[in-house]
């Protein structure tokens, strides 16, 4: 059974999505955080930049968004030039201070500020509207001809000729009612926007996407879920209107309150699967085992054995764990939001067409990811390379936070390295004639370790130099592991 678990609080809203009671996908809103991607903006150009074909635009955010000349075209032949396919540099197009509409394409990232586009879309259920186009794209997970060919049709002449549209996964078998309903929908949110335009400030948002729970209702709720259950009764009938005026009425049926003072999440081991999904190590259920790492440059998988030591032979038993490997990559992938360059490192295989098997059963499963990836073959160092195309942000990032002591690198400085730098500075305090007494505080480890190995060297080393040597733990914070320290001189 497949299920969407929809968990609605004071403070943020969660959607989990169960594929045969395994947590696959996840998503996230917390009412402090403002999601932007998506969002469309009257757009002030602050600054161009000829030698990077770019201009940083004002569009409200702490920083300002970046725009390429690539994602300018469409704005300058409708709005601008009016000419199919200009060469035009940046500086010719746009000046300080004009004012463009601007659509976010991605979120700002670290001392990166949004990227942007004018290459605009109006998502629905079954169909994107593309406004700044006149082409009929069609989602390639539709695979029957005669299919395509029928969509095309249909939406070829409901369609305006001057815009153009996206054939949603979803639109499969759908009839040319749900399409027409859709595009009138779509096209009024469009004018709407071009309206705003006119009559609004720099930095004012002209559309802003739905909120995550519409936004899984209209990408995620489809023919393949049996259940969609959330345990807020007023978000319960929204969908309950939002089903009814976008998809067929047996959608409706599978929308359900929960109501148990049971949490939702606990009730649908939800939770369970989340604090799972947070660890670098992933067990399989042969015995063997992952370890997901994320780097700033890639996400890296390793596959080892771990328990499985196999029936038969070496062989079967690597082979054996690298495809279930994979069906889990596939999975966490989703789960986690991994995004960017990702290098998996299978378990080593001496034959080719296991080496094939491995990387079909991972193409797949990643058949059924929504996001745009692609898997490239083994190469000569046995690694499998792929990328996922990045969008929003990863799980970790609403739940986890750089370590305070070993700020993110997952290390701290052993007690030795810590010892030698405070030798290092009482010799260097040693040698000031005018300091008589030195005080030095450190937390319960470290006083224990000094004590055992180094206090009759320091207090001897000192004393040579008629100082006083008073050795102390630290009240104010007595953590085990905590390795600060703090020197005091006195004249």
């Amino acid at each position: 059974m497949n299920q969407i678990i929809i968990s609605i609080s004071d403070f943020e809203e969660r959607a989990a999505l169960l594929e045969e009671d395994k947590l696959t996908e996840f998503f996230i809103q917390r009412n402090e955080q403002n999601r932007i991607n998506g969002n469309i903006y009257k757009a002030r150009v602050a600054n161009v930049l000829p030698g990077m074909e770019s201009a940083f635009l004002d569009i409200g955010t702490e920083k300002n968004a970046f725009l390429h000349v690539r994602d300018l075209r469409e704005f300058e032949e409708k709005y601008l030039s009016g000419v199919k396919n200009s060469n035009r540099p940046i500086e010719e197009i746009l000046s300080v201070g004009d004012e463009i509409i601007v659509q976010i394409v991605k979120e700002p990232r670290g001392d990166k500020g949004a990227r942007v586009t004018t290459h605009y879309t109006i998502p629905g259920k079954y169909l994107v509207l593309m406004p700044n186009d006149s082409h009929i794209a069609i989602s390639q997970k539709i695979k029957e001809p005669e299919e395509r060919e029928r969509l095309e049709t249909a939406i070829h002449k409901i369609k305006p000729d001057e815009m153009g549209v996206i054939i949603r996964t979803a639109a499969k078998d759908k009839t040319n009612l749900h399409f027409e309903r859709e595009i009138e929908y779509l096209v009024k949110k469009w004018k709407n926007i071009e309206n705003s335009f006119k009559k609004s400030r720099a930095g004012e948002i002209l559309y802003q996407d739905n909120d995550m729970v519409t936004r899984t209702v209209r990408d995620v709720f489809s023919n393949q879920i049996d259940e969609l259950i959330i345990d807020d009764e007023k978000r319960y009938w929204e969908i309950v209107d939002y089903v009814r005026a976008f998809s067929d009425n047996t959608f409706k049926t599978k929308v359900k309150l929960f109501e148990s003072s049971l949490h939702i999440f606990d009730h649908y081991n939800v939770t369970k699967g989340l604090e799972a999904a947070l660890n670098e190590r992933v067990w399989l259920d042969c015995g063997g085992y992952l370890i997901i790492q994320k780097t700033e440059a890639l996400i890296s998988i390793d596959v080892n054995t771990g328990r499985n030591t196999g029936m038969t032979n070496l062989e079967e038993t690597v082979v054996e764990t690298n495809v279930e490997a994979a069906i889990e990559i596939a999975r966490q992938l989703r789960l986690r939001n991994l995004s960017g360059i990702i290098i998996i490192d299978f378990i080593d295989m001496k034959v080719e067409k296991d080496k094939l098997k491995v990387v079909e059963v991972l193409g797949q499963c990643l058949k059924k990811d929504r996001i745009k990836n692609n898997i490239i073959h083994f190469t000569d160092l046995g690694l499998v390379e792929m990328t996922r195309k990045r969008q929003g942000s990863p799980l970790a990032k609403y739940y986890q936070k750089p370590c305070p002591c070993c700020d993110g690198t997952g290390t701290v400085k052993s007690k030795e390295s810590i010892i030698l730098d405070i030798m290092r500075e009482i010799r260097e305090i040693g040698e000031d004639d005018d300091i008589r007494r030195i005080r030095l505080a450190t937390s319960a480890e470290l006083y224990d370790f000094i004590c055992e190995a180094y206090i009759e060297f320091i207090t001897g080393y000192l004393k040579l130099r008629n100082k006083e040597f008073v050795l102390k733990k630290n009240k104010k914070n007595e953590e085990k592991n905590n390795n600060d320290y703090e020197i005091v001189m006195e004249m």
